[in-house]
């Protein structure tokens, strides 16, 4: 009985947080399309993550595998994740998989493996874990479980595996996993290459997998994005956004499929600047995340984004880190600034996005309508030291700016339908938040 009592809770935890069991979407409340990690290799000695992401107030994670604990004796190894899965449920968090490899394990005899082999991966992860799979029906839990399954993280890095391996196994796992359900989604893991090296063919990894994505085998693609000041920085340019990457991928690699977008890392690096100044330009890169826009430059294509790092400290990870401490969730200045976001759109999504152009976003939910505004050169169309808000709801009575540091104003409103507000500062970006009775 205390099992079923403490499932149920977890439910109820699942539904109010505002996940979508079945798979992330842009029309969810920003929290539930945010996550972090990792959790590797199936450990249960992470309650400490679970408690942070419940305390940050996000609602999914990355769960990588390594080799060994995916597969071996010539045969995926699911159950490994079984303890995991359900301390995931149990505080309402959602998992994504990464199935991790990298073409240097090659030289230890640990070969990537061929179509077959990634087919019966695809099809033993998913069967288990997939919402209302065998371990949910075990376990008793409905409408909840794995939607979102990846493979082999930045391969673009080292550029060891042949590209027709690459693309056999990324085949072999797709059609591994929609052999169980079809509306599951694959992906390759993350690409790092077009935000570090402004090589948007990936290697030639976006190529070799174009079929894959156009045929709608693939789902989206994963860029990491680390902003920085010197190598890939915001100001004077566009060029390094995680839209622009996007585009300069799907034109690169010749994709012609409206596929998503997904961010399972991407951070402001804290290098040559202060925590201070990598905060500001993570609160811009937070929305350059969440508000990438599909080939219409409209809709949205963000499926999810995930700050790394927030489990590294600060004091050993100076560039990364984002909490102050290793064991528990004491947020640094950007951490700080993740938590602001979170807050303040607890409950709200997006009504309309306009990256490309006017640098702004629109969203809407629990009594609350909220602007974003990228006010920097080439980031907007229209920089500059004012913004004038335009289709206040009825009964707006409050209305807040808020920055990377938080809330700046706060602006008694009064039947008014439209406000300008002044004295803005080129370079950042701003929230605008009406509260209505």
């Amino acid at each position: 009985m205390k099992r079923k009592i403490t499932l149920f809770i977890a439910m109820l935890i699942t539904l109010f947080s505002g996940q979508n069991a079945f798979g992330s979407a842009s029309n969810q409340a920003i929290g539930a399309i945010m996550g972090g990690g990792n959790f590797t290799n199936g450990s249960t000695t992470q309650m400490n993550c679970f408690q942070a992401l419940n305390t940050i107030g996000i609602g999914m994670t990355r769960v990588n595998l390594y080799p060994q604990y995916y597969y071996a004796d010539n045969a995926p190894t699911p159950e490994r994740l079984d303890s995991m899965m359900l301390q995931s449920y149990q505080h309402g968090i959602t998992p994504m998989i990464l199935f991790e490899y990298y073409g240097s394990y090659e030289k230890n005899g640990q070969l990537l493996g061929n179509y077959d082999k990634w087919y019966s991966i695809g099809q033993a992860f998913a069967d288990r874990f997939r919402p209302n799979g065998k371990w949910a029906q075990a376990n008793g839990i409905q409408n909840w479980g794995v939607t979102i399954y990846t493979a082999l993280n930045e391969p673009d890095v080292e550029n060891l595996i042949s590209k027709t391996d690459y693309h056999n196994a990324l085949e072999g796992l797709a059609d591994g996993v929609h052999s169980v359900d079809k509306s599951l989604k694959v992906n390759p893991g993350g690409f790092a290459k077009a935000n570090s090296n402004s090589d948007y063919t990936l290697g030639g990894y976006g190529p070799a997998i174009a079929d894959l994505y156009n045929s709608g085998k693939l789902d989206g693609i994963d860029l990491h994005t680390y902003y920085d000041i010197q190598y890939a920085p915001m100001k004077g340019t566009y060029k390094y956004s995680a839209q622009s990457n996007f585009d300069s991928v799907k034109r690169a690699s010749g994709i012609t499929a409206d596929v998503n977008f997904y961010a399972t890392e991407f951070n402001f690096k804290k290098r040559l600047i202060t925590e201070e100044e990598a905060a500001k330009g993570f609160f811009t890169a937070i929305w350059d995340n969440l508000g990438v826009v599909k080939n219409d430059g409209k809709t949205p294509a963000t499926q999810f984004a995930f700050p790394w790092s927030l489990f590294n400290s600060a004091t050993t990870d100076t560039f990364y880190g984002l909490s102050s401490s290793p064991d528990s969730w004491v947020p640094v200045t950007r951490g700080k600034t993740l938590e602001n976001v979170i807050e303040k759109t607890k409950g709200m999504s997006f009504v309309s996005l306009d990256p490309k152009k006017t640098g702004e976003y629109v969203l809407n939910g629990s009594r609350k309508k909220l602007w974003v505004w990228q006010n920097l050169d080439y980031w907007t169309n229209h920089p500059g030291t004012s913004y004038t808000i335009n289709g206040l709801p009825n009964g707006t009575y409050k209305l807040e700016v808020i920055g990377w540091n938080g809330v700046r104003q706060t602006i008694a409103i009064s039947g008014k339908t439209s406000y300008t507000i002044n004295n803005l500062a080129v370079g950042e970006t701003y929230m605008f938040l009406a509260y209505t009775k």
